[in-house]
């Protein structure tokens, strides 16, 4: 038994609490779960599924539901008899924007509810700019990228969509073109609590994404590209920032590139995930800081591949506490990641004094200083030679010839999280897992001859 689940009803913002299919035999006399699966995402998509093999013949309730949950999100009956079967579980209303459907524009849409989806046909969509207040929506391209242009004006102010609501998604949704008189003018601006961005593509706004302030944000299999600037005295803005007071943002399977002047990744929230990702100057960028994390805070950056280019505007590659460590948590755990430098000095990792940090596993490639500041330093090894496939292309997949194969060392745990890398990174935007062969390799690739 097999079938997709809608977005719309998983809890994508509570990593710990997956949604599962609890199977109730209906064919035994106590009536009790016979077996649950998870529900998966799958790679380089927002989209999720379930399976179950080996069932016996008989009559069935599948029910959707959260870990340990009592409460059903969906239930569905559903009879086996010997042949494969497919149960879907879909949204609680779907709602179609595009050339002759009911709504031609997003900012038409009136009488949403919880639960509803927006279904957008790819296309362009010029202004104007949309306030998303009903929570617990989820806005979805349909058919490719349904492609926001910012108005001249921006009437609210703030961006193109900003999502003002409770448990928001924006899914294959590009956004470009955003600017504001502050300078802060963003594709997507995050003013409620519990926003997930997937699939989508941000570029040439002045500000990526800003937001949060309140619950979990969360980034995944997106692209982030020329969006920025600085001007004194307005401050900078950048490819993505998230403010102070989010409880976590998460970053996986994305790639930021070419930020104007502003940083790759910059984020204030009290916990920080950065998995997986391509975060890169390239050649010809010049953006500041690769990931800044200025007021500290409970942080994982695990699997990612990091670079600076010799255009950039600040020669630390990843920051920690440069501004304050005014989140209550100071540990900061790096962790099988790729980092080059093709500035040709500066420091790769910069973190404050009165930070515990664990710095592992780490393949740093260039010239500069590796570590400044307090840190534990485990089965790291910078070179000069990487052999990479090619390192030109910023193609960082090691050869048999790579510095570090079976050097690393296992990480363990980080607080509660598991530092051993699951994953690598697929370009663009995807992931797979990433293999178990002798010692773990050093860096954010595992090489398999």
């Amino acid at each position: 038994m097999s079938g997709a689940v809608d977005s719309s009803l998983r809890a994508r913002h509570q990593e710990s609490a997956n949604l599962v299919y609890a199977f109730a035999g209906l064919n035994s006399t106590s009536g009790t779960p016979i077996a649950t699966t998870a529900v998966v995402q799958d790679a380089g998509a927002c989209t999720f599924r379930y399976a179950l093999a080996g069932l016996p013949a008989g009559s069935y309730t599948i029910a959707l539901t959260s870990d340990g949950g009592a409460s059903f999100k969906r239930t569905a009956n559903v009879t086996v008899s010997g042949a494969a079967v497919v149960q879907d579980f879909a949204p609680t209303r779907v709602i179609r924007v595009g050339p002759g459907r009911q709504f031609t524009h997003p900012s038409q849409v009136t009488g949403l509810a919880s639960g509803d989806v927006v279904e957008i046909d790819a296309g362009v969509y010029n202004g104007p700019a949309v306030t998303w207040s009903t929570s617990n929506v989820t806005l979805r391209g349909v058919g490719g990228r349904a492609h926001m242009v910012a108005p001249a004006t921006i009437s609210n102010g703030k961006g193109i969509w900003v999502m003002a609501g409770t448990n928001q998604a924006v899914e294959n949704v590009e956004f470009s073109g955003a600017a504001v008189t502050d300078l802060n003018g963003a594709g997507i601006r995050g003013d409620g609590n519990d926003l997930a961005i997937c699939g989508s593509y941000l570029h040439d706004n002045q500000n990526g994404f800003l937001g949060g302030g309140g619950g979990r944000i969360l980034i995944e299999y997106s692209e982030f590209a020329f969006n920025g600037n600085c001007i004194d005295p307005s401050g900078c803005a950048h490819n993505m920032y998230v403010v102070g007071g989010t409880a976590r943002f998460t970053l996986r399977h994305s790639y930021s590139h070419h930020a104007h002047s502003g940083h790759l990744v910059k984020s204030r929230a009290q916990e920080n995930y950065i998995l997986y990702n391509r975060i890169m100057d390239e050649a010809d960028g010049n953006s500041s800081y690769t990931v800044d994390l200025p007021d500290g805070g409970l942080s994982y950056i695990i699997g990612n591949l990091l670079q600076q280019g010799p255009a950039t505007e600040n020669p630390t590659i990843v920051t920690y506490g440069e501004e304050s460590l005014n989140n209550s948590s100071r540990n900061l755990y790096v962790v099988n990641n790729t980092i080059v430098n093709d500035k040709g000095s500066g420091t790769f990792i910069d973190i404050s004094a009165g930070v515990t940090a664990t710095v592992q596993n780490n393949l740093f490639v260039g010239s500069g200083t590796t570590v400044s500041g307090p840190a534990t330093q485990v089965s790291n090894l910078k070179t000069s030679s990487p052999n990479f496939v090619n390192i030109g292309a910023f193609d960082y997949r090691p050869t048999a010839t790579t510095p570090g194969i079976d050097q690393g060392t296992a990480p363990g745990l980080g607080g509660a999280f598991d530092l051993t890398p699951i994953y690598q990174y697929v370009h663009p935007t995807n992931r797979e897992t990433r293999p178990t062969r002798n010692a773990i390799d050093i860096g954010a690739y595992e090489f398999v001859p």
